[in-house]
């Protein structure tokens, strides 16, 4: 029988869910669910598809429970899974824009404070040319690089060495860097210093 300290017996509770028993799964999926969602939902920006990231991944638990292999603690297991699952999502193009969206979302947040609404759609301006005009696997990283995402997790995503991601995202940064010391030459330092701080976040 499961006991009240399951968490703290998760070996336990996972051969319960390996044998089929739904208590066992219902408890982790209440207790891991809001860690989840917002995990998701501070990646994502988006309510509905981040509810239905971590229904995916609690169907995939549930359906593929007799061959779970768990190396780490659960919520670490179930963490990395929802990375996964958004980490696919970048892979369609309405994905790839919403990213975009919300890294100009946060620009405009801190223009708010720091500079006028004018310097911020310029900057929105640059960042929306300069991008949309980048290579494919190019484009792909810097967004993914602006959503937090390591150097490690973009290659895997696209399947490319770590070296080349790299390079991708600091050509991008290069791009970036020449086109707002043209149009700001004045006020390139902090505009530039800005735009590193929302795209090369750790």
């Amino acid at each position: 029988m499961l006991t009240r300290d399951y968490i703290n017996n998760e070996t336990e509770l996972l051969q319960l869910l390996k044998s089929g028993d739904m208590s066992a799964f219902d408890r982790i999926y209440n207790h891991y669910w809001k860690y989840l969602y917002l995990s998701a939902y501070n990646r994502l920006n988006d309510e509905e598809s981040a509810k239905d990231i971590v229904q995916n991944v609690f169907i995939d638990i549930w359906q593929k429970r007799t061959e779970l292999e768990i190396t780490s603690t659960l919520k670490q297991y179930l963490m990395g899974a929802v990375k996964m699952k958004v980490l696919h999502l970048y892979r369609s193009e309405s994905i790839k824009q919403q990213v975009l969206d919300n890294a100009l979302e946060r620009i405009t947040q801190l223009l708010h404070s720091h500079q006028n609404l004018s310097t911020y759609f310029d900057l929105e301006r640059i960042v929306s040319e300069e991008v949309e005009n980048m290579p494919a696997n190019m484009k792909n990283s810097f967004l993914l690089r602006s959503d937090s995402y390591s150097v490690k997790e973009i290659a895997s995503n696209l399947n490319l060495a770590e070296q080349t991601v790299s390079n991708n995202i600091t050509e991008a940064l290069k791009r970036l860097k020449k086109r707002i010391r043209v149009e700001y030459p004045e006020r390139y330092a902090g505009c530039f210093a800005l735009l590193m701080l929302l795209f090369t976040k750790s």
